[in-house]
């Protein structure tokens, strides 16, 4: 980039995440908390079963595989390493990542290396359309990695323009530039028809420092779904938003589609977790899954369709209210598909104070507020959290599509939660004073943002309620 916009003095130019905002030693955090019991933590703090996220993993990466599409893992959720490895598998080539902070970017580059090394092929997006600030630090990790390895979101003209004045010493090979494409949720993108579209063909048809490499959506909306088919019709209208702009856009540039095997194809990438995660219904024998899987298929004829998603290895209770997959699969009925036993994620809270004749339901104070747990909504039911039955594994508990009937985090300020009883007061299970809860929160995303670490239990293990290991979670942006 010319010295007058980012001078190589400035601070962003040589700094990064890692050195800003430093973690405390791993091993130290293994030495003092690997080998507890989950009774003994220190609250609040954030559990993670080890189990049940490398299940979820593992199925969304057989799904993208049986159906001949790729997968890009986003990494926004958990910030770590560990489940960063979870996600793309370890026998996997293709190691495709999005984040969207350059801390995430930055704290994955030496993993990121190490998959180099070992002839990995490794692209990692940006995922925000790309603020002039930003363009040092992603080159730095381009400059590490080799060109066409790191990604851009564009949307607006304007970006390319100051691409173009970014030299290959800084940024080796041309940048990799993918356009977000609007499908309705507008957040960042544009639509298929926007004349901003043509006006970013325009400007990339004579781009020297920038390439096109894929176009990118999100479908935040379909967060509002509530059945497999609501998703299964939001992933398809995706699929369709995105190919609409993508025709659009290679016309303006002079391309055009091609079914050649051997041509090279513009990626596609599409997804939200609960559309991502709806593609495994796809392997039902029903003639809705047939015509879905028709559909990507021809998709896939002209362009590389790619499957991202973010959530998905934890879930959590707006994800279960989305009921993008049911319960249990038809053709496997033992097998969980979206359930409160597919949840990898909950907060442990103590109880501090009791208040069962304060209000016309029996209310309790845990230390643990909207800084612990998010305070984002969730439409299946009023409240900001779930407690689990934890630690009896099979005991009741709330559940919005079922008795709705237990604790359940009825009101939060910044660091005090109230829970609330829902249901008959003589089927109330009593608390006390010091107890220790697990809380399923409403969105995992905003859990764990507080939080420097994460402890790992492994419920395929014998002792599910030992600490297995403690995951560092980045810090900053």
């Amino acid at each position: 980039m010319s010295t007058a916009m980012m001078p190589e003095n400035t601070p962003n130019a040589s700094v990064s995440a890692p050195f800003l905002y430093p973690s405390p030693s791993e091993a130290a955090l293994k030495l003092q908390y690997a080998g507890k019991r989950i009774q003994d933590l220190p609250t609040p703090a954030v559990v993670i079963d080890r189990a049940v996220v490398k299940r979820n993993c593992r199925l969304m990466r057989q799904a993208a595989e049986k159906l001949n599409v790729g997968f890009r893992a986003h990494v926004k959720t958990h910030k770590t390493t560990q489940l960063s490895k979870l996600q793309v598998g370890e026998d996997s080539h293709s190691v495709k990542l999005v984040g969207s902070t350059l801390s995430e970017i930055e704290n994955l580059l030496p993993w990121l290396m190490e998959c180099k090394q070992h002839g990995k092929d490794v692209n990692v997006l940006y995922g925000l359309p790309i603020p002039p600030s930003s363009v040092s630090r992603l080159a730095a990790v381009t400059r590490a990695l080799g060109k066409d390895t790191v990604g851009v979101f564009v949307d607006h003209p304007g970006q390319i323009k100051f691409l173009e004045e970014v030299d290959s010493s800084t940024w080796p090979g041309r940048v990799p530039i993918w356009v977000n494409i609007d499908v309705g949720y507008h957040r960042e993108g544009i639509p298929a028809k926007s004349s901003q579209l043509a006006d970013i063909a325009y400007s990339l048809a004579t781009a020297k420092r920038s390439r096109l490499a894929g176009l990118y959506t999100h479908m935040g909306h379909s967060y509002g779904v509530s059945s497999p088919k609501e998703a299964l019709d939001f992933l398809s209208k995706e699929l369709e938003g995105l190919e609409e702009g993508a025709v659009e856009f290679l016309k303006i540039t002079g391309a055009h589609e091609t079914s050649r095997p051997d041509a090279d194809k513009v990626c596609l990438s599409l997804g939200a977790t609960p559309t991502a995660t709806s593609i495994q219904n796809l392997f039902e024998d029903t003639e809705s899954a047939r015509r879905y899987r028709a559909m990507i298929d021809k998709a896939n004829q002209s362009f590389a369709v790619e499957i991202h998603a973010g959530v998905y290895p934890v879930m959590d209770m707006q994800q279960l209210a989305t009921r993008a997959r049911p319960a249990q699969s038809t053709s496997s009925p033992a097998e969980s598909l979206l359930s409160y036993s597919d949840l990898g994620m909950r907060t442990l809270v103590e109880v501090a104070s009791l208040y069962y004749d304060r209000t016309e339901k029996p209310e309790a104070l845990i230390a643990a507020g909207s800084i612990a747990l998010g305070r984002e909504p969730c439409k299946s039911y009023p409240g900001w959290g779930v407690v689990s039955p934890w630690p009896v594994k099979d005991d009741p508990h709330y559940d919005p599509d079922g008795s709705k009937t237990g604790w359940i985090v009825g009101r939060i300020s910044q660091e005090h939660g109230i829970l609330t009883w829902e249901g008959p007061k003589e089927q109330m299970r009593p608390l006390e004073i010091g107890q220790k809860l697990m809380i399923w929160p409403n969105h995992a995303c905003i859990a764990g943002a507080n939080f420097g670490w994460y402890f790992v239990v492994d419920s395929d293990e014998p002792d599910a309620e030992l600490v297995r290991d403690v995951w560092l979670r980045w810090r900053g942006w």
